[in-house]
């Protein structure tokens, strides 16, 4: 099992709380293939006027201060917390903390070294908030039945090869698939109550999002892009040089067909090694700057009319031709096709607002010990 999975039968309301939680946007890399040069970034590129969210510095979520000194899971007692006499203990803690740092792992912003002590209590923080919202949906008659309890370790089960790797899993972290079981029910009821109590709770008015457009013109832009058609000639950076040298030749006797009056497209049908665009002659989604490599960004925005051709360019996929269809300048975002995305924005501010508020009122009622 990978170290991650644990976290698929745990909901994270540390992340609920800092607002991570389904709103996070897997961004492929160039590592991911030719399509993940030039076209998967444009692509997956922000859409102008998209609000976005970033977790406060010692949110989980937000990356582990350099300048905190480590904490050392052997300084920590074994119990961490009780939250109304609930013991939470060291290794469940460590196990958490691990999770989180996977999640910052695979969005690229965990930072080398131990995470350091405020690191740690924002995690414990997250767990004491479930633990809270775990009681009161007991206390409140909220319940998970047991074929939605099946559903989702079933779900789980998927995620390994086979049945044996799954018990092999298991077995390699001390656990059953009772255990698993009890943690999906305990989810499952968390984001009952915390649906029914808190998101269900939350509006926000075309009035309010409009609001927010009108005071956040700046926001609110489409910056300027370019469309492009382009053939790659694949070439790996680490390949022999006759290779590369092959692969450069094609290239530039490619240019110089469409330089005579061949049909770019046809020729990138024919001849591309990106297949996201090949099929489409070439042609890439309109992107902007930052949503590519750098040489291919340099040679792209250097075009400045229609059908001009950029000299062959080498980035870490191959060797590129590239072909101005259009710029298009920076414009004003309207606000119906923003709304969408402020509503969006909006919505998760206000739930973070009232997750926090409902951790409060139930600390208040209770009692909570740390002692991290």
């Amino acid at each position: 099992m990978t170290k991650k999975s644990t976290y698929l039968l745990s909901l994270s309301l540390a992340a609920l709380l800092t607002g991570l939680a389904g709103c996070a946007k897997e961004t492929a890399g160039p590592e991911d293939g030719a399509t993940a040069g030039p076209e998967q970034a444009a692509q997956e590129g922000q859409a102008p006027g998209s609000p976005a969210s970033t977790p406060a510095p010692g949110q989980p979520g937000a990356a582990p201060g350099a300048e905190e000194k480590p904490l050392s899971p052997e300084e920590m007692p074994a119990v961490v917390a009780k939250v109304n006499g609930e013991e939470i203990k060291k290794e469940d803690l460590l196990r958490s903390v691990q999770e989180a740092q996977m999640q910052l792992a695979q969005s690229g912003r965990l930072p080398e070294g131990a995470p350091p002590a405020s690191f740690y209590r924002d995690v414990l923080n997250g767990m004491i908030a479930r633990s809270l919202f775990l009681q009161e949906a007991k206390a409140q008659g909220i319940q998970a039945d047991a074929q939605e309890v099946e559903k989702q370790l079933t779900a789980f089960k998927s995620q390994f090869p086979s049945p044996e790797a799954f018990q092999q899993a298991m077995a390699s972290q001390g656990l059953s698939e009772q255990v698993l079981r009890t943690q999906a029910q305990s989810q499952l009821m968390v984001e009952k109550y915390v649906q029914s109590r808190v998101f269900d709770k939350v509006s926000v008015t075309d009035q309010q999002a409009k609001a927010f457009y009108d005071q956040n013109q700046t926001r609110m832009k489409q910056p300027e892009q370019v469309r492009l058609r382009h053939i790659l000639i694949r070439a790996d950076e680490s390949a022999p040089e006759a290779d590369q040298q092959k692969a450069r030749e094609k290239a530039e006797g490619l240019l110089a067909q469409i330089k005579g009056g061949a049909d770019f497209a046809k020729l990138a049908q024919e001849n591309s090694d990106d297949p996201g665009s090949k099929t489409r002659g070439g042609e890439l989604p309109p992107m902007g700057r930052g949503q590519t490599v750098p040489p291919f960004e340099a040679a792209a925005f250097a075009l400045q009319k229609p059908n001009d051709l950029s000299p062959v360019v080498q980035s870490q996929f191959g060797y590129h031709v590239i072909q101005l269809i259009e710029r298009v300048p920076e414009s004003q975002v309207p606000f119906e096709e923003a709304k969408d995305k402020i509503v969006q924005m909006l919505r998760q501010q206000e739930s973070q607002k009232k997750l926090q508020a409902q951790v409060e009122a139930l600390k208040a009622k209770g009692k909570v010990e740390t002692y991290l």
